[in-house]
């Protein structure tokens, strides 16, 4: 059953000091899923007090570096680590061809047993512990994913990067949470529009058309203080948490 989240990178585009690119831990009853694996989660994910034989499923959304940069360090770690139990990776139709390149050519010899899902020809997916996770296909400058998790009773739902779409509400739909890219402030709605992002503003109306019952907000610009993003609610609750863990 799902337990909690905890967002352990929400920086767009380029990591900072204080902020990690993306990368989202879901807690279950009995295992670990990572949505992206942006540059440097392991080490927030260690700092955080994950363990390796609760990891169960990466989840990516799309291709671009600050989503995957983490990704195969993190398996070079997995593997220095000798770590045995089971692991699926999900995501785009490239992701395996990508992951074998980089084996490939850094002459990393990745020969633990890992289950490669490619979510464009499987977009709905038994996870076990009673989830499904659904994928849906997002506006971006790639092809990109957003990914519901639903135990039947909760749901999670997280969306970046994309340009408001139909898609988004539908998978939101009448989720307990939606953790929903922030790139941009609404006055900078040209700019979220020329990059296939979307604004605080836009997210809310998002969250209002899927009747979300919380909405989190995620994947700042380097152009938004702490400050900045502290101020957003939507229905009088604050968007933004941060890294804290978070009960579902």
């Amino acid at each position: 059953m799902l337990d909690t989240f905890q967002i352990l990178g929400y920086s767009g585009g380029i990591p900072t000091q204080s902020r990690g690119t993306t990368c989202l831990m879901v807690s279950t009853s009995k295992f670990d899923l990572m949505l992206d694996c942006g540059e440097g989660s392991y080490l927030r994910w260690n700092k955080a007090g994950y363990k390796w034989k609760n990891l169960q499923y990466i989840i990516i959304t799309h291709m671009h570096p600050d989503h995957t940069g983490g990704l195969v360090p993190l398996l070079f770690y997995r593997k220095i680590y000798g770590i045995k139990s089971p692991l699926t990776i999900i995501g785009p139709p490239n992701l395996k061809d990508y992951l074998s390149d980089s084996f490939r050519h850094t002459g990393f010899e990745y020969i633990e047993k890992f289950y490669s899902i490619n979510i464009a020809g499987n977009s709905s997916i038994d996870l076990g512990d009673e989830i499904n996770l659904t994928g849906m296909e997002m506006k971006h400058v790639i092809p990109c994913w957003g990914y519901a998790l639903n135990d039947n009773n909760k749901k999670i739902v997280f969306i970046t990067d994309t340009l408001f779409n139909n898609n988004s509400i539908e998978l939101a739909t009448k989720a307990d949470v939606l953790i929903h890219e922030s790139t941009y402030k609404n006055r900078d709605i040209d700019e979220a529009q020329k990059h296939f992002h979307t604004t605080e503003i836009q997210a809310m109306e998002i969250a209002d058309k899927a009747q979300v019952d919380r909405l989190i907000l995620t994947h700042f610009s380097q152009r938004l203080s702490d400050e900045d993003v502290q101020e957003w609610r939507w229905k009088g609750q604050a968007c933004v948490v941060f890294d804290e863990r978070q009960k579902i």
